[in-house]
């Protein structure tokens, strides 16, 4: 297996809609190479999963997006890749001394409050994957945040500390490389297992409300294909994709 480096070349930009959608207009463009990362000052009309909003003050955040060209792996493994963008970016935050957890599918939050992002956009060609962006946007040195972004952090605010971003996105790229290549080398059944010993609620007693109404019961596992696994207190297992479910831990 290929093994990648990422942020060679590095496209720096101040202001653009999103760097997802900079990255899919630069790969129309002409031949990319693996591992390019898109980073901007700012987002116009930054995105989050499921068409959510992703607001940033300018030049205080993360903000950017890796091209990959993850060929080999199975279009109902993409799940892995988000496992393993996420258990990077956790490595990076813990590495600074914060708790973070991983809140499934992929957020990162620390005591409660979302800190960071992920946005993964594939292309599919006869069931693999061809091309795949990865926006990520991690809050880094804002402090003051919009009323209506329900319960945001920043690495500043847990810390106290303000960060060089410029360095602070080369340790991240640096904790993101390892679980990439371990994706890259096909060592699924590690990715799973690292990405589940950091996962918010699981085995935990938690309320959980979907489209029938409300129950208690346990996060279990991820199937391979992503979807959340909840065994009920009557023993009954369901099985939701994204916004399917909502959940907290049991009081």
């Amino acid at each position: 297996m290929k093994r990648i480096n990422l942020g060679r070349p590095l496209v720096q930009l101040q202001t653009v809609d999103s760097t997802n959608q900079y990255a899919a207009r630069y790969m129309r463009q002409g031949p990319v190479t693996e591992g390019t990362v898109i980073l901007a000052e700012h987002q116009t009309s930054g995105r989050g999963q499921g068409g959510s909003q992703w607001v940033s003050e300018k030049g205080s955040n993360l903000l950017f997006s890796i091209i990959l060209k993850p060929d080999f792996l199975p279009a109902y493994k993409q799940f892995y890749l988000s496992m393993s963008i996420a258990t990077g970016i956790h490595h990076y935050i813990s590495g600074l001394g914060i708790h973070a957890v991983i809140k499934w599918p992929n957020d990162l939050f620390i005591q409660g409050k979302k800190v960071a992002g992920i946005l993964i956009e594939n292309t599919i060609l006869a069931k693999y994957l061809n091309t795949s962006v990865i926006g990520i946007g991690l809050n880094v040195n804002q402090r003051i945040f919009p009323d209506d972004i329900p319960g945001p952090t920043s690495l500043s605010i847990e810390t106290g500390a303000t960060f060089d971003l410029s360095e602070s996105l080369k340790e991240l790229l640096i904790c993101l490389k390892s679980p990439l290549n371990n994706l890259y080398q096909g060592k699924f059944a590690l990715i799973r297992s690292s990405y589940l010993n950091l996962l918010w609620l699981l085995n935990t007693p938690s309320v959980f409300t979907d489209r029938t109404g409300t129950f208690k019961g346990r996060i279990v596992d991820v199937a391979d294909t992503g979807e959340l696994l909840v065994v009920t207190n009557q023993g009954e297992i369901r099985s939701y994709g994204f916004k399917e479910v909502t959940f907290q831990e049991e009081v």
